[in-house]
């Protein structure tokens, strides 16, 4: 029996550790003791116990000032594992088959990477594939082209201007803006529309029409839909670009 309670107790501590780092969903950045503590349903010392079983494997790190914890170091080493493209390819095939085979067009999903979106996965559509040459790991600058823009509008302006605002950007085509200005008037609508409808902004021949995937409350990437002719913006076109994200959202939320 004693065993039995043992091993108990040890898969007690594993689920409130766990259910500790699943606080931080994007809303919370910090938590104290005694928030904690409250959130768990448990007494303070089991609080701090857990916190700082997490904090010695860098899982959480101390905010002296604050006296509060926020995620640390191993929590971004998983995430970039968890990222890499073999782990969200094979979540994203058969949303991203089922889309390029319902619409004809060509499907991409993308994450983030600095100052780009990184493909993940693309599929050909009926028309054939936008690239003489396989688009995996092809990085597409955060201010030029849908899939890019549909991400990052999601972002607060700050963190956004981190991105796009101070530094160069490129002028790739005559469709290309690199105005600041502008671009945040664009981040805005898109952010309110829920979509991005972009022609020719990074490929001149390529029209693309794009949208964020959020895990929870927080954007993960986002799937293109791209042809080399002219892409005419029907809603049932968009209704199945939103299906598909949201089908990728739930996956990779249930994953977590």
């Amino acid at each position: 029996m004693r065993d039995d309670e043992g091993m108990a107790d040890q898969l007690g501590s594993v689920t409130r550790a766990l259910e500790t780092l699943r606080l931080f969903d994007g809303a919370r950045h910090s938590l104290s003791v005694t928030e904690l503590a409250a959130l768990l349903g448990c007494s303070t010392s089991t609080a701090q116990r857990t916190i700082a079983t997490l904090a010695e494997q860098h899982f959480l790190r101390r905010d002296d000032e604050t006296r509060t914890y926020r995620l640390g170091a191993s929590v971004l080493h998983l995430s970039r594992a968890w990222r890499s493209a073999a782990s969200l390819g094979s979540l994203a095939r058969p949303v991203l088959e089922r889309l390029a085979h319902d619409t004809g067009l060509n499907t991409t999903f993308a994450v983030p990477d600095h100052a780009h979106m990184r493909v993940v996965l693309s599929i050909d559509g009926a028309e054939g594939p936008l690239r003489d040459y396989p688009m995996a790991s092809e990085l597409f600058p955060a201010h030029a082209g849908a899939i890019s823009k549909a991400y990052y509008a999601q972002l607060p302006h700050d963190l956004r201007a981190r991105f796009i605002g101070e530094r160069p950007m490129a002028r790739f085509t005559a469709e290309t803006k690199t105005d600041p200005k502008q671009l945040e008037e664009d981040f805005l609508d898109i952010r309110a529309r829920g979509y991005c409808h972009s022609r020719g902004e990074y490929d001149t021949n390529v029209s693309a029409l794009a949208a964020p995937v959020w895990m929870g409350k927080e954007p993960l990437g986002a799937i293109a839909l791209s042809s080399l002719s002219e892409l005419v913006v029907h809603p049932s076109l968009v209704d199945a670009l939103l299906a598909a994200t949201g089908e990728l959202g739930r996956l990779l939320t249930r994953e977590v």
